[in-house]
């Protein structure tokens, strides 16, 4: 299993690990089917990713790339490669900022992508 982006999440899916705010604080018990009103708490309290049951990132992430033009992904890519040079970006909110950047910088480039998160 993978931590995959509440962005991603859909009611009925089933969380494979607790979720926890970023004080430690349960949110939500492995096992729980999620409802559209856990998608809301999570984003409340900044929960930006979750691990559930028999998902991979690589299952729910593809259909964005897809639709992006490759020259428009890879300019992206290289400018913000420049930006982001002296991050971790193994961190977690490096991770999360540099994805929402990209997204945001994509979209800017190509006139809006659907499917996509409006950011």
């Amino acid at each position: 299993m993978a931590n995959i982006g509440v962005e991603y999440l859909k009611p009925g899916m089933v969380l494979n690990s607790d979720v926890k705010d970023r004080n430690g604080r349960l949110l939500l018990n492995a096992g729980v089917e999620i409802k559209g009103k856990h998608i809301h708490i999570f984003r409340t309290w900044g929960v930006a990713e979750v691990d559930i049951e028999g998902i991979t990132e690589e299952d729910v992430a593809p259909g964005i790339t897809e639709q992006i033009d490759p020259a428009v992904l890879q300019a992206v890519e290289a400018e913000l490669d420049e930006l982001f040079r002296h991050t971790d970006r193994g961190h977690p909110a490096v991770k999360e900022i540099l994805r929402l950047c990209m997204l945001r910088k994509v979209r800017h480039l190509s006139g809006g992508v659907s499917g996509t998160k409006s950011i």
